[in-house]
């Protein structure tokens, strides 16, 4: 089975989070530099992008009201920011395109469907799909799938052999970096201390629409465990530590999730 490398653009590093709708511009132009340096390497790159404050923002006002409007405001917000994440790569000459998550997706009779060919077609003609988080239809309410869960159903199909996720800091710390006066980078994350590093985190969650740090946490050591692959958790303000870890290496600025 052919392996990918899938890489999330992290909602945190490509917009203000504490800003309804707004983009970092900043980010765009280095998520350009990082992907313009691996493209041609042979990589073969899946990725998919954060909701950030487009979708967190607007999840979080329309979930009360109603299915119908929850579903069509959530894809309105999702569609918006990752149009204008495809749209700036392309325009910067790298040959990206946009896949909607919800019509490869979809829920139904208590399990999700997956139609994963055309992500495997477009890796195989050299070009880089790019999804997203996104509120998938069911026959009840919304289903709203972080781009950490978007790429563990994916990984049922498209075996990873590792995974990166680019943020707006360095990896995963005891508590968070922004707020509290005396942060710890953690390194690394096993088997052996996941259930100490979830405590911590559970102790200073800043919770947001899809879990925050403890679910992408949770999330990331269970498929790291079961695929036996990696993922690393880095800055993607740090261009070379981005590229590294893309590449297959553990920057020295980063948490790596092992499953050994």
């Amino acid at each position: 089975m052919k392996s990918y490398v899938f890489v999330k653009i992290g909602g945190s590093f490509i917009t203000n989070k504490d800003k309804p709708v707004s983009l970092n511009y900043r980010s765009l132009q280095l998520l350009h530099e990082i992907v313009k340096r691996v493209h041609t390497s042979g990589v073969r790159l899946i990725m998919g992008n954060g909701g950030g404050s487009f979708a967190h923002y607007t999840v979080l006002k329309h979930r009360d009201k109603g299915s119908i409007d929850l579903l069509v405001k959530c894809h309105e917000a999702t569609r918006s920011l990752n149009r204008i994440i495809v749209d700036y790569l392309v325009e910067g000459g790298l040959p990206v395109t946009s896949i909607q998550t919800s019509a490869i997706i979809h829920y139904m009779e208590g399990a999700f469907r997956v139609f994963y060919e055309p992500v495997a077609l477009l890796v195989e003609l050299g070009v880089i799909p790019i999804l997203y988080g996104e509120c998938i239809p069911s026959m009840r309410a919304p289903i709203v799938l972080s781009t950490e869960r978007v790429f563990e159903i994916l990984a049922g199909y498209l075996k990873p052999e590792r995974i990166v996720l680019l943020t707006d800091v360095s990896g995963v710390y005891t508590c968070d970096p922004k707020t509290c006066s005396n942060p710890e980078l953690i390194h690394e994350i096993t088997p052996r201390n996941l259930e100490e590093v979830l405590e911590l985190l559970k102790r200073h969650e800043k919770s947001d629409a899809t879990g925050g740090v403890y679910g992408k946490v949770l999330l990331m050591s269970k498929l790291a465990f079961e695929l036996k692959t990696n993922v690393v958790i880095t800055s993607g303000f740090n261009v070379d530590s981005a590229v590294e870890a893309i590449m297959g290496g553990v920057p020295r600025d980063s948490t790596i999730i092992t499953y050994r």
